[in-house]
């Protein structure tokens, strides 16, 4: 066959492809639309039952190793006023002019009889974006009502009194409020580096694992769970002093062992009498 002709061919095959890479990506888009609006339904009447179930979330988070490290200490004690989280898919609402079907909001709702943080449900809105072949997520920030324990990490609110005047501890406590979960209500993926740490991460870590396996987290976490992973000691209970004379004696096996045989015979001796 003629080189031309070949090209030709090969260029005719080429669209023909094109148009089936086509068909892939809007029959994937397709699937997405149906998983989401079929699990949609079932996430809300889920959503119901779990308002009913005392600490389901707090049980959750607390016992969830990924999710700490994207949160402070300070953090800690006000997970077990997180009565309610849900994902929303907007792409359900019937908008047919959405960029992504996968574009979705983030409900948290605080309740706390002791007040010690405001009662409030907040929803953050994410969209995802495709840049180079990958998803990136990106955010618009939402206001939250922050413990009025931690006002004085508040990074909001340290700006709004100082300004640009910040004291070094002023500097301290806004870098300390910056890694606070809530300041990740603030996170828009548009500003790396001064905003929320991983925001995206934990976003994802949200809608991908927490909350689409929920109950399989929290029966696992129950009492008498069957988990073979999981680690059955207190640590409340530890003895580090037991800790501590094991070491001291695998100390005094090591330098046995590195003890020349009359030196150690020697030792056996003092040992014996």
């Amino acid at each position: 066959m003629p080189e031309d002709e070949e090209a030709k061919v090969i260029e005719a095959n080429l669209l023909k492809l094109a148009e089936c890479e086509k068909s892939m990506d809007q029959a994937e888009r397709e699937a997405e639309i149906y998983r989401i609006k079929k699990t949609q339904g079932i996430f809300r009447d889920r959503r119901h039952i779990l308002v009913n179930i005392p600490n389901f979330w707090y049980i959750i988070l607390a016992e969830n190793d990924d999710f700490s490290d994207y949160i402070s200490v300070e953090d800690l004690k006000y997970l077990e006023y997180i009565a309610d989280i849900y994902v929303h898919y907007k792409v359900t609402d019937g908008d047919a002019d959405l960029k992504n079907p996968k574009d979705f909001s983030i409900s948290i709702t605080f309740k706390s009889d002791k007040e010690l943080v405001p009662n409030q449900t907040v929803t953050k809105h994410f969209e995802v974006e495709v840049e180079d072949g990958e998803e990136k997520i990106t955010s618009e920030p939402v206001e939250v009502q922050w413990p009025q324990e931690l006002g004085t990490i508040n990074p909001h609110l340290i700006k709004q009194r100082k300004g640009k005047d910040m004291s070094k501890e002023d500097k301290k406590n806004y870098r300390l409020g910056m890694k606070s979960f809530f300041s990740w209500f603030s996170w828009t993926g548009k500003k790396p580096g001064k905003e929320f740490r991983d925001g995206e991460d934990l976003t994802r870590l949200i809608t991908d694992d927490l909350f689409p396996y929920a109950v399989k987290y929290y029966t696992e976490a129950l009492p008498g769970a069957d988990n073979d992973d999981a680690d059955t000691s207190d640590p409340e209970e530890l003895d580090l002093e037991d800790d501590e004379e094991e070491e001291e004696e695998e100390e005094e096996e090591d330098e046995d062992s590195k003890r020349k045989p009359e030196d150690q015979l020697g030792a056996d001796s003092k040992r014996q009498k």
